[in-house]
């Protein structure tokens, strides 16, 4: 089974992990030109890649085999490749933009990846990618995520962008407050499910019928309001330009 802490699974993730991700290819899909041809780069389980392709001609390329399998068969409507991010199986030139999405912090070498991102655009192509902002989401100074290589201030991430292409434009993604209250309620109730788990030392709660059992966890969910998280949606995570250094995500367009 796949690591749901570092692979969005639709269907399965929380729903607030998938739609703060779906925001992201739904704003690149917006910068694809009809026909173009896309590399999507560290494409997962493939829901991004099925956005991208609605405009272009996309291939979803990671590293994990499960995940291109899981991809493979939920999305018929492109290609997917096993491939490295640093070793791209592609000729020079072969794309108009290149998608990739929280990757480049679980490289331990990101030039190289950067390089090859470069080396497969054509001559005016556009690379789109974003990264956790490191003021945010590692207050202690080293990455909270044990999956995560590097993470970047806003001058670091511009810097490195700056090193391949000449022209970078970094905007922020953020949460709505609905979904920051959502997120909080949803974590809230799983607290609670793992504190009475912990207190049944005798594994009690096996000699419950599975109905009622399930009814339990609901009410513990809707009283702790973890079925707001589910009526969240794309929109509840913007894109922009304000405050991009506070924002929870930096979201990079850089250009040939």
């Amino acid at each position: 089974m796949m690591d749901f802490n570092e692979r969005v699974i639709p269907s399965i993730s929380a729903n607030f992990l998938f739609q703060e991700a779906l925001a992201r290819y739904i704003f690149a899909e917006k910068l694809i030109k009809k026909g173009s041809r896309v590399a999507d780069i560290g494409c997962g389980t493939g829901y991004g890649t099925s956005v991208l392709a609605k405009k272009g001609e996309v291939v979803g390329i990671d590293n994990s085999r499960e995940a291109i399998s899981f991809a493979e068969r939920h999305y018929q409507d492109t290609d997917f490749l096993v491939a490295d991010a640093t070793k791209l199986p592609f000729k020079n030139g072969e794309f108009d933009i290149a998608c990739s999405f929280e990757v480049i912090e679980h490289l331990k070498n990101p030039k190289h990846f950067l390089s090859e991102a470069k080396r497969v655009l054509k001559k005016r192509g556009i690379l789109v990618l974003s990264t956790p902002n490191k003021a945010i989401s590692s207050i202690a100074g080293s990455p909270e995520s044990p999956y995560h290589e590097k993470e970047y201030t806003y001058e670091e991430f511009k810097d490195l962008l700056k090193e391949f292409f000449p022209n970078v434009k970094i905007l922020g993604q953020t949460k709505s407050k609905r979904a920051r209250n959502a997120i909080i309620e949803f974590l809230n109730s799983q607290i609670a499910r793992e504190t009475l788990g912990s207190k049944d030392k005798f594994r009690l709660r096996k000699l419950i019928p599975k109905n009622i059992k399930e009814e339990i966890w609901k009410y513990l969910g809707d009283f702790y309001g973890r079925t707001s998280q589910n009526k969240l949606s794309f929109n509840d995570f913007p894109i922009g330009a304000d405050n991009v250094s506070q924002s929870d995500y930096f979201i990079a367009i850089c250009k040939n």
